[in-house]
């Protein structure tokens, strides 16, 4: 062999060397890198998740202290495998946009008000038609009992998993400029209102329903966008009405309702083990759990209210009843519009108003 072939020999035998050291390791390090990933992604035999929360109270209210303490429980439920990132004021989704959201899967899991997507819960408003509840344990309670029972609910949710559904303390009428004691005196007046059902009545009564999410709500009432707002006493609080607002006509005219749901397609993909986790952490725990701090943030509300200068005034039976002649044919409209649906509207309000004991 001559010896310019006998070099190019060794050097090839050199480069096919090389090749196999880095192949050999670099299988060592494929090895090691699977492993450490099925280490990251494996605690107690299950996956690792690391999911959204989008909700659309600010970042100050006590909803924001509520969500990261469920996520606080659930990380230490699940060993770990299920952590939870909060995304408070919007950020990931408008108010009116969060369901869609998350059926859709563009959030994990989501905070709103029913009553900001119109005409997908027809079954579910039934909590938010007037007077159905006299406080927030009561009315989620009694709406997530409703929920369990008919089957027709799940259809309003399609796409998601709901974890629980809730409702506010009661709401009021809150005015700026105008004391409302009377029908007269809400007649022509511009009233924000959260839902459909709310302003139904609302039109009823004489005054101008404006649709608005609430966290709208604060600079409407400043700039004169509106007269009122229809809303409970946690809001007067926590969202700083107390600031603009100068009178309350109390009436426990009804309640919002909201719920929290996790997109469906990541719900199905977790482990029956997590899943049951998740049903016992949330469910009818935390619709009792988070009425309990809405009655109590709306008792304190009244208190800070009253020392802020607002005048409060309670509407007599005798008055409540006379609002009720103009308000209550909103109930029939309701379970009209929801039988035309084929939906059980009546056995659903029937049953509502049983479960609240009137």
């Amino acid at each position: 062999m001559k010896m310019h072939d006998k070099m190019k020999f060794f050097l090839l035998l050199a480069i096919a060397g090389i090749i196999f050291l880095a192949a050999c390791s670099g299988g060592d390090d494929a090895a090691e890198s699977k492993e450490s990933s099925n280490d990251k992604n494996s605690s107690g035999g299950g996956e690792e998740y690391e999911f959204d929360f989008s909700h659309f109270f600010p970042p100050t209210h006590f909803m924001e202290e509520e969500v990261q303490a469920f996520s606080e429980e659930l990380e230490e439920a699940t060993d770990g495998r299920i952590k939870i990132t909060s995304y408070p004021g919007a950020s990931l989704a408008a108010p009116d946009e969060h369901f869609d959201a998350a059926a859709t899967g563009s959030v994990d899991f989501a905070l709103s008000v029913h009553g900001y997507t119109p005409n997908q819960f027809p079954l579910t408003s039934v909590m938010e038609l007037p007077f159905m509840s006299e406080s927030a344990v009561e009315g989620s309670k009694n709406l997530w009992e409703l929920f369990n029972e008919f089957d027709e609910f799940d259809d309003e949710y399609a796409g998601t998993e709901p974890l629980w559904l809730y409702t506010t303390d009661p709401g009021q009428l809150y005015t700026v400029g105008k004391q409302v004691k009377s029908m007269e005196d809400l007649k022509g007046m511009r009233i924000r209102s959260p839902s459909p059902e709310t302003s139904e009545w609302l039109e009823a009564l004489g005054a101008t329903p404006v649709s608005m999410p609430m966290n709208e709500n604060f600079e409407a009432l400043e700039r004169g966008v509106v007269d009122g707002t229809i809303a409970p006493w946690e809001a007067v609080k926590t969202w700083g009405l107390d600031e603009v607002i100068d009178y309350a006509t109390v009436g426990n005219f009804y309640s919002t309702t909201m719920f929290v749901v996790m997109n469906e397609d990541i719900w199905n993909e977790l482990s029956e083990e997590d899943q049951s986790t998740i049903k016992e952490l949330a469910g009818e725990r935390m619709a009792t759990k988070t009425g309990e701090i809405f009655d109590q943030f709306g008792k304190d509300a009244v208190d800070q209210a009253k020392e802020k200068g607002v005048e409060v005034y309670e509407l007599s039976d005798g008055e409540l009843a006379e609002w009720s002649e103009f308000i209550n044919p909103t109930i029939e409209n309701w379970i009209n519009h929801v039988e035309d649906k084929g939906l059980p509207g009546q056995q659903v309000y029937d049953r509502a108003v049983e479960l609240s004991g009137k």
